[in-house]
């Protein structure tokens, strides 16, 4: 049996989780567009027939990436919620987990907040294909929400929303993308932009 034949020879459960960490790395590197079922089935060895009895398509797989990435980073969200009474404090904690959480996995991270992908093809389709999305969005929009004023719009809320977690996104993408990059001390430089970030809202 040739690596391209094989069939389902192993734990239904393994082979899965074989195939979701081998899409993972494809997509980081590659990009959405890039990868195909078959070039995921030569990579690790198996017929395109065999990936298609636990994915649909293309779509699903990448999806249900995206969805594990998020389920992850929600979980850490709603122990922080629960354990931090400050809503400035847990949201600077949601967001020192949100860099943590990219250079341990960045893998996991470029599929989940940095791919390009004709699944977002208008202002809804993030949160309309992944519901995890939506619950993590909100989870932060709320905790924003209760760091400013009494008086404060959703429009005011939004922006602040999205000024903090872009100040997030933009230092996680730069260390994940230029890791040889002369930084100084990550730790440091995290607290002061998300820091600085979470102090300008209140």
């Amino acid at each position: 049996m040739t690596a391209s034949t094989k069939t389902l020879d192993a734990p239904h459960q393994p082979l899965r989780l074989l195939i979701l960490d081998a899409a993972r790395k494809l997509f980081a590197e590659h990009g959405y567009a890039q990868v195909s079922m078959r070039k995921l089935a030569t990579t690790i060895g198996y017929s395109p027939t065999t990936i298609y009895h636990h994915f649909k398509d293309k779509k699903e797989l990448f999806l249900c990436l995206t969805e594990e990435t998020y389920r992850d980073f929600l979980q850490h969200i709603n122990r922080i919620l629960t354990a931090v009474t400050s809503p400035q404090e847990a949201l600077k904690q949601i967001l020192y987990t949100l860099v943590d959480m990219g250079l341990k996995n960045p893998n996991a991270y470029r599929v989940g907040f940095m791919m390009e992908s004709d699944l977002w093809h208008d202002h809804d389709s993030h949160f309309k294909h992944n519901p995890l999305g939506r619950t993590m969005y909100d989870r932060i929009n709320n905790c924003v929400r209760k760091c400013m004023p009494k008086n404060a719009t959703e429009e005011d809320v939004l922006v602040a929303a999205h000024a903090v977690m872009a100040a997030t996104h933009g230092l996680t993408s730069l260390l994940i993308t230029y890791p040889a990059f002369v930084w100084g001390p990550v730790d440091k430089l995290k607290k002061q932009v998300i820091d600085s970030a979470v102090d300008s809202i209140g």
